[in-house]
């Protein structure tokens, strides 16, 4: 259980570091108000914004401790890691933003239907460009990080120790649970303490949020489907299309229309899909688990070099 546990260090010491790590960066982009610092940079910096210092040092950080931890353990190259030739796996991509694309577009098609959604005003061309290159760039970028890091090195690392399901689980949750991370903490004044004592702020409040539930499940439904899809195909091309393509499909659903009810309730899911799905979404991803994870227990599939 070697790797097990140095997963459970590494967690601790990743949100350890950006929380001392955030504060500097954030001061060091532009301290208080003087003109010291990076000061183009300083339209960037409100105090409500902290929490994005504090989540771009969680990941920057947590990749270079995967990086540092999958080299001890004997991994060299970046096959193993999910990482193929891309000759060959190109039908995998599309594949996967094809799926991706269907699955959300066909939840949000019957929130529409049902009139929990509707079409907004119609889009200029420029904003519709401007919309297509930001969709594309955030699911391409966020898909191959957040794939290499969540299933290629976190749950590729896990697995040597578990039953590839169980590390599947356990990868999915830590994935669930990060994206949790981006409440807006009340901060007047930013000090070198401050990634400590905002941490909880963090979080949503649990208690008083009848989202969470849905939400939380749905993104270990999520992971678990990333994580079977590259245990079954052995690289994370397939993961990683997916993944982009719900991206794309929640950033074009949230472009293209909006609510239509005064009251957001959890089986639909929040005002915009950004901020999570409901209830609705739950059977199609679990069932997408199911046909994933209903095989044997295969070893994994040797990366293609």
């Amino acid at each position: 259980m070697r790797n097990v546990a140095a997963m459970l260090i590494l967690l601790v010491a990743v949100f350890a570091g950006a929380a001392l790590l955030a504060p500097l960066v954030w001061m060091a982009v532009a301290p208080g108000e003087s003109e010291q610092g990076f000061g183009f940079l300083k339209s960037l910096k409100t105090h409500d914004d902290f929490h994005r210092y504090f989540s771009r040092c969680l990941l920057f950080l947590a990749l270079i401790g995967l990086a540092i931890q999958c080299r001890l353990c004997g991994i060299n190259s970046w096959a193993e890691v999910g990482w193929a030739k891309f000759s060959g796996n190109g039908r995998r991509l599309g594949s996967g933003i094809l799926l991706g694309l269907a699955s959300l577009t066909g939840i949000a098609a019957l929130a529409v239907l049902f009139g929990v959604r509707e079409f907004g005003a119609s889009h200029l061309l420029a904003e519709w460009t401007r919309h297509l290159i930001n969709a594309l760039s955030a699911a391409l970028i966020v898909g191959i990080l957040e794939e290499t890091l969540f299933r290629g090195m976190f749950y590729g690392l896990l697995r040597r120790d578990l039953v590839w399901r169980w590390a599947a689980l356990a990868s999915s949750c830590i994935y669930a649970g990060v994206h949790f991370l981006k409440q807006k903490p009340n901060i007047e004044t930013v000090t070198w303490t401050t990634g400590f004592t905002a941490l909880p702020e963090f979080f949503p409040d649990f208690a008083n949020d009848a989202f969470w539930p849905a939400h939380f499940l749905n993104l270990v439904l999520a992971g678990l489907i990333l994580a079977g899809v590259y245990q079954r195909t052995g690289n994370i091309y397939l993961s990683i299309g997916i993944h982009a393509g719900w991206i794309f499909s929640i950033k074009t659903m949230d472009f293209i229309t909006q609510s239509a009810v005064a009251e957001p309730s959890p089986f639909w899911g929040q005002s915009r899909f950004m901020d999570g799905l409901g209830w609705v979404a739950t059977p199609l991803l679990g069932l997408m688990v199911w046909y994933i994870f209903r095989g044997g227990d295969p070893e994994s599939k040797k990366p293609s070099s």
